[in-house]
């Protein structure tokens, strides 16, 4: 019996010290398509971009798509526009424009795959200014801004929403020329001219040039930005992709949005 035991005893050992070597899906063999698609209101600006996942271990851009047939259907209208591969993997139509209240769907057709979305414009509030709240560091050492990078400056949005309707918005910011990579999505939840805007934080120097393009979303748009923003700033503990509205398993949105624009120069 004591034999027994010992040599029950020492297989279970070994049967603990076992280490299985778990494989990883690292996105080798299944790549998946990502459509950017923007319908702006603003004549020449709407525009889809389409590329393929990498390799979790590849660093080199998202290889582009072409030779994709791309329509968005204005739905309130009856109306449809096919853009065109104006460079690879870039597609726009300088006619397409949305306009707020409408409904729109987007197809994209890539070889005997077909990805549909749905955004509609939302009506929009007006942006009255952006008032910049603290003023930017001259540099010299050891304080903000010395290494060139600039102050965190703090802008405010002015702005009220009286209609009492939820509104959804993302600032895109070009800082000289140069697009910040930063996703800002915003929410007002139906204040009905009690909005508290919230301040953006832009880091930058005296005499920068910042243009503003503020965008007008609807929900499910604002969803994905907001949870792709929460994995860029590791909000969450988590990462996860965010929910898209487009259809088959592809990745990205589909945004069609107004547009209210304003530049603002750093003091």
């Amino acid at each position: 019996m004591k034999t027994k035991f010992l040599i029950t005893f020492f297989a279970m050992l070994i049967l603990i010290s076992c280490e299985k070597e778990i494989a990883i899906d690292l996105n080798k063999n299944n790549p998946k398509y990502v459509i950017e698609a923007n319908l702006s209101t603003e004549l020449g600006e709407s525009k889809v971009k389409i590329t393929q996942t990498l390799n979790f271990d590849e660093t080199i851009a998202n290889p582009t798509v072409s030779g994709a047939f791309v329509t968005i259907t204005d739905n309130t209208q009856i109306k449809t526009d096919t853009l065109k591969e104006m460079t690879a993997g870039i597609y726009s139509n300088f006619d397409a424009v949305g306009k707020e209240g409408h409904n729109y769907t987007l197809k994209v057709k890539i070889g005997t795959e077909t990805f549909t979305a749905l955004s509609t414009t939302p009506e929009s509030i007006s942006f009255d200014s952006l008032l910049q709240l603290n003023l930017a560091s001259e540099g010299g050492p050891g304080r903000p801004g010395s290494d060139g990078s600039g102050s965190m400056i703090r802008i405010l949005p002015v702005y009220k929403n009286t209609t009492h309707a939820d509104k959804y918005f993302q600032f895109v910011v070009v800082k000289n020329d140069t697009l910040l990579n930063g996703i800002v999505a915003r929410s007002d939840l139906g204040s009905g001219g009690y909005s508290i805007p919230i301040p953006l934080f832009i880091r930058a120097n005296k005499n920068d040039i910042l243009k503003f393009d503020i965008q007008f979303i609807d929900k499910t748009v604002f969803d994905y930005l907001f949870g792709l923003s929460q994995n860029i700033n590791q909000f969450s503990a988590t990462p996860s992709n965010p929910t898209s509205n487009i259809s088959n398993g592809a990745l990205g949105f589909f945004k069609a949005h107004s547009s209210q624009k304003k530049t603002l120069i750093i003091k």
